[in-house]
Parts: C-alpha cells; sequence; structure tokens
C-alpha cells in the first residue's frame, strides 16, 4: 500500500461510524454483513449507512 492509499484508509476510518462499520465487518469475517444488517446494528439510518459505505468503499 502506497502512503496515498494509506492516508485515504485512515482518512475513511477517522470517523467514528464508519470505523464502527469496520469493526463489526471484521467480526463478521469472510461471510460479511448486508448493508441494512450494519445499520440495524449500529442503529444507523439508511441513507446514512449508504453514505458511510459508499466512502468506506
Amino acid at each position: 500500500m502506497d502512503t496515498n492509499h494509506a492516508l485515504t484508509a485512515f482518512a475513511a476510518l477517522s470517523q467514528s461510524t464508519r470505523l464502527d462499520v469496520f469493526r463489526l465487518l471484521v467480526k463478521a469475517g469472510k461471510d460479511g454483513m448486508l448493508s441494512g444488517d450494519i445499520g440495524e446494528a449500529l442503529n444507523v439510518r439508511q441513507n446514512t449507512m449508504s453514505a458511510n459505505l459508499s466512502i468506506l468503499r
């Protein structure tokens, strides 16, 4: 990973909801989770979750 990619990744994780999403997905493992299930688990509205997942992607 080069410096620019690393900085982009750290910037995406610098917001608390996105960091929570990342932690949840790490726990979920290779099977992952559906976006609706992530939002429900974190009590985040659908449009907010969509925006956060877009940034993480």
